[in-house]
């Protein structure tokens, strides 16, 4: 551990309480502004519907980019090929662009006349309003964040590890799950964590893809458009609760999370 002393911890400490506060405050001020109607909030159907709804998504997202994410950034992590630079600045696309534009991307690409639209339209699959569009949508936007963590995680191990187990007869795919998998599922772990978050704060392009989805056997708005609504019609006091309720039920799922991930 790395010792600081004098003037220069002193600037540390104060850019660290200055960094803290400013996360910490709002997320105080709006847990106690809304949790005496805290029970009130986790009490409405329709709002506990949405953040079920939400959670599926989400979930499912997480799922998706690990998977498929993880041997994609094992690739970019351990490979040297042409336009690597333009694949990375597309994957990148997503957390850099306005959501609302990402959602008429994803219109475009899979619910329109064009591309991909008019074939699954044949198929009876519909993008619009619906789970697998909502799915599709916030996948596209939070897969970015499981794969960055991955590669970064990758790197850090030592390819010669990889290269001792090639030449013991292993094939390429058993030194990737059985070497690598190994020592970077924490990072894993954490990325998929990253991306079901992103994926459960997502409303820009929700609004454009998937307003509600038919789940349940009901029409259900994704949480953060419920909230959104909720402001549109109730103003800044009626939807401090609902607000609140999600922050709360979001931050004990990081905090278990993350303990019992601490711990394994």
């Amino acid at each position: 551990m790395i010792e600081f002393n004098g003037k220069f911890k002193a600037f540390l400490f104060f850019c660290s309480a200055i960094t803290i506060l400013f996360f910490i405050y709002p997320i105080l001020l709006i847990i106690a502004l809304g949790t005496k109607n805290l029970i009130s909030a986790l009490s409405t159907g329709s709002f506990i519907a949405s953040v079920d709804v939400t959670f599926v998504i989400a979930t499912a997202a997480a799922i998706i980019s690990v998977l498929v994410g993880t041997p994609f950034a094992y690739l970019l992590a351990r490979s040297e090929f042409k336009f690597k630079e333009v694949i990375e600045a597309i994957i990148d696309i997503p957390i850099m662009v306005p959501h609302v534009v990402v959602g008429i991307m994803i219109v475009l690409a899979f619910s329109s006349q064009y591309g991909l639209g008019p074939f699954l339209q044949g198929l009876g699959i519909n993008m619009i309003d619906t789970l697998i569009g909502a799915i599709v949508t916030v996948t596209y936007l939070s897969a970015t964040y499981s794969i960055r963590v991955t590669e970064t995680s990758i790197k850090t191990i030592n390819p010669d590890i990889e290269l001792t187990a090639r030449t013991l007869g292993s094939s390429p795919a058993f030194t990737f799950i059985h070497v690598i998998v190994p020592r970077i599922w924490k990072s894993i772990a954490n990325g998929a964590l990253l991306t079901w978050a992103r994926a459960v704060a997502e409303v820009g392009a929700l609004l454009v893809v998937a307003y509600y989805v038919y789940f349940n056997g009901n029409d259900v708005y994704p949480a953060s458009i419920y909230i959104y609504e909720g402001f549109q019609a109730l103003g800044l006091a009626g939807v401090v609760k609902y607000s609140a309720a999600l922050l709360v039920i979001v931050l004990v799922i990081f905090i278990v999370y993350r303990f019992i991930l601490k711990r394994l």
